[in-house]
């Protein structure tokens, strides 16, 4: 059996595709909480409670990636004398999941305005919902009840911008964790000798 060292670089791809894994299981972490909220969910107070938990929830997983990811290039340099990686390939990589998640919010705005979802007329509201964890709890808030329950035509035009603000912070999040890993920041021994 091959001795696998976990201090090896990465290539690109594979790191797109962990971050990609980390985002999904972000949204899924959120509409988890969400929905566990149900009984309480009526209240707009609770409404905010929970957009709170779910950005804290999601960012800190987009954070991590890129804080693993900097740890691990950290100690490859390190170890194996090697050139330093490019320092903005968390940025780019967070860009690109970005890109990912407008497209369910961008498809929502089709949805809005024509009112259908690739010719069948049809209501991709509660599919989104899942889709995208993050937003649950705030479409919750932001989007008023109709006669029964949330349906896309009372819903704002500018909702769907809302939700695309929500993932903008995803490249910042993942840069700002690659450098956290890569400086060492929450390494024992920096943070007890300062």
């Amino acid at each position: 059996m091959e001795y696998f060292d976990k201090r090896e670089r990465q290539p690109f791809f594979k790191q797109l595709v962990m971050g990609f894994l980390y985002m999904l299981f972000g949204n899924l972490l959120c509409t988890i909480m969400t929905i566990s909220t149900a009984a309480f969910i009526s209240e707009n107070f609770i409404k905010v409670i929970v957009v709170i938990l779910a950005f804290i929830i999601f960012y800190s997983l987009m954070f991590t990636v890129g804080y693993k990811d900097g740890d691990r290039e950290q100690n490859y340099v390190r170890l194996h004398k090697a050139q330093p990686p490019d320092s903005f390939k968390w940025l780019k990589i967070g860009i690109i999941l970005t890109v990912i998640m407008l497209i369910p919010s961008i498809l929502l705005l089709i949805n809005k305005l024509t009112g259908t979802f690739l010719f069948w007329d049809m209501d991709i509201l509660p599919f989104y919902r899942f889709a995208d964890g993050l937003v649950y709890a705030l479409s919750l808030l932001l989007i008023p009840s109709g006669t029964e329950g949330n349906t896309i035509e009372v819903m704002n035009t500018a909702v769907p911008f809302v939700f695309m603000l929500c993932y903008s912070l995803i490249p910042v999040a993942t840069h700002v964790g690659f450098y956290f890993g890569y400086t060492q920041k929450f390494d024992s021994d920096k943070l007890m000798y300062k």
